[in-house]
């Protein structure tokens, strides 16, 4: 398959074009007029073309594109990827508001296209060794998560737009649909409720751009999580940040460490404990796929992992969620 890049402003997408490049496609272009420093890079490093426009997307037969705008832009992106019926992935969030959302459903609905999101932390080894795990049985019923996401805000390195509530959405909407993607997908349940805090402490000169939440979700099943994410992360800090994920069930408790044991044992990090076993570092299963991979085989009507339901269903919450904190500002 011929795929592009239409949007190239998060290295994000970048996981997305290593695959379909390993998996054999052909990667032709990227199309973003923004003065941006990202899509210059990667088309050096990649040996591709910046296009001029849209008709040279066209032009170059291509089926696939990935979508990494700023995200007011994404849904727009999609619409005109669908008139063409060109399938694509989009780095997460897809709707950033719910004429966005409204946009979104009326895409999956018309059936036109497939639509990919980049929810990668399913095709994790950690994670996807957690979902054996609850799937197997080990943990028994389940009863709590918690999710504590810092990450480093690296201003130098994003555009301004990001921070910019209308839009990149906010810290809620932007990072949280990770977590939530995991509940429903862990746990087979959908979200029943959820309460929480939205606060501002550094970076004045963006008075709208919030830096620390934490939220309190009940899953239906009567299953509690906490999710606590934000911006604060020490820049020397040797990954993205400090991702941390504990899952309790009536036989056993797993904790997954997203950035590894950073001053331990290197690898990917999942330890479980049961109330008749010490806690054990476990070797972690590698998935049967990647994300990519997964998308391709939506596009081929096969099984796949991500479903339309799921981008959905994730986005809405976290926009649910969104509206239902309480904000509090230094100012």
């Amino acid at each position: 398959m011929k795929f592009a890049i239409i949007g190239c402003q998060h290295s994000h997408i970048k996981i997305f074009i290593d695959q379909m490049i390993g998996l054999g496609h052909q990667f032709i272009g990227i199309y973003d007029p923004s003065p941006f420093f990202l899509p210059k890079q990667y088309a050096e490093a990649y040996q591709v073309p910046l296009l001029n426009n849209l008709d040279e997307v066209l032009e170059r037969g291509v089926e696939v594109i990935g979508n990494a705008a700023a995200y007011d832009q994404k849904i727009g992106i999609i619409e005109w990827a669908e008139k063409h019926g060109i399938h694509t992935m989009t780095d997460k969030p897809i709707a950033i508001d719910f004429d966005g959302l409204n946009r979104l459903q009326k895409v999956i609905e018309r059936s036109k296209i497939k639509i990919g999101m980049m929810l990668t932390e399913r095709f994790e080894e950690t994670l996807y060794t957690l979902k054996q795990l609850i799937d197997q049985g080990e943990l028994g019923e389940l009863l709590d998560f918690t999710f504590l996401k810092p990450h480093k805000v690296n201003v130098s390195s994003r555009p301004d737009w990001f921070f910019k509530k209308a839009i990149n959405g906010g810290l809620i909407i932007d990072l949280m649909v990770h977590d939530i993607d995991l509940l429903r997908w862990l746990t087979k349940k959908e979200v029943a409720g959820c309460q929480g805090t939205l606060i501002k402490n550094i970076l004045p000169e963006y008075p709208d751009f919030y830096d620390n939440a934490q939220m309190s979700v009940l899953m239906e099943g009567r299953v509690t999580a906490t999710i606590k994410s934000d911006w604060l992360m020490p820049e020397a800090f040797d990954a993205w940040g400090d991702g941390r994920i504990f899952v309790t069930g009536s036989k056993g408790r797993v904790e997954v460490r997203s950035a590894g044991d950073v001053l331990g044992e290197p690898g990917p990090f999942i330890m479980l404990a049961t109330h008749h076993k010490k806690a054990v570092r476990l070797h972690p299963v590698h998935p049967p796929c990647s994300l990519t991979e997964d998308f391709l085989k939506q596009i081929a009507n096969e099984p796949h992992i991500v479903t339309q339901k799921d981008i959905y269903e994730s986005n809405k919450t976290v926009l649910c969620m969104d509206m239902a904190c309480t904000k509090i500002s230094k100012t």
